[in-house]
């Protein structure tokens, strides 16, 4: 496994407060500005008892003739602090979800979504949804513990084709490798497709999080071929 993993947190979030209602929209105290109310000048409006034979044409007049009446009023819509939903949601009620801890969402913890944890999204443990993890910071590196060899296939020694293949996995909370597939290619033919078949037979020992829960991790390994 190659030391130089990217480092970075992880998963995702959670939260409701166990109602199954909509779940309301998150809001805040509002700055916005307020209307004003126009009024035109008496002086550029025509008399009463001439109103019927003048006609009125909006270019001609001052522009102050022409204004609208509006009540001022407030264009902020948030009077209070309320946690709910970053974008959509409704504007009444109380639920913030059927999951519970706080946050919002149908997962667990004070997060916002159907993960576990302070996060956005699935996943667990805090950051943004997913719910793989990085090694690095409080995320330790999962540790190989058995390892299977590829074979090489019959054409590819004939041709002495030599060199490494790279492959992208998850080492999942079980120890077992997932969703691998081929960052940079040797031989199309057979070894990309050896080199996995013998990864998916390894073991590891998985990565975990405060060196304590078993996270799922994303990792890089090398496969060398090499003829001697």
């Amino acid at each position: 496994l190659p030391s130089s993993l990217p480092k970075g947190g992880g998963g995702g979030g959670g939260g409701g407060n166990r109602q199954p209602g909509p779940i309301r929209h998150a809001e805040s105290i509002g700055k916005d500005a307020i209307t004003l109310r126009i009024a035109p000048k008496p002086s550029v409006l025509p008399a009463l008892k001439d109103i019927e034979s003048v006609e009125l044409k909006p270019d001609s007049l001052p522009h102050a003739a022409v204004g609208l009446l509006l009540d001022a009023k407030p264009l902020a819509s948030g009077t209070t602090e309320q946690i709910g939903l970053p974008e959509g949601g409704v504007g009444f009620g109380t639920s913030t979800g059927p999951g519970s801890g706080g946050g919002v969402g149908d997962g667990v913890g004070t997060g916002i979504g159907s993960g576990q944890g302070p996060g956005f999204g699935p996943g667990s443990g805090g950051g943004t949804g997913g719910g793989v993890y990085h090694a690095g910071g409080s995320v330790t590196a999962p540790r190989l513990l058995m390892q299977v060899q590829p074979m090489y296939t019959p054409e590819a020694l004939s041709h002495r084709i030599q060199g490494s293949v790279v492959l992208e996995l998850v080492v999942t909370r079980e120890g077992r490798p997932s969703a691998i597939r081929v960052l940079r290619s040797l031989d199309r033919r057979g070894l990309d497709e050896e080199a996995i078949k013998a990864v998916q037979q390894w073991r590891f020992a998985p990565g975990r999080l405060a060196d304590t829960t078993p996270v799922d991790v994303l990792v890089s390994v090398i496969i060398d071929f090499s003829i001697r």
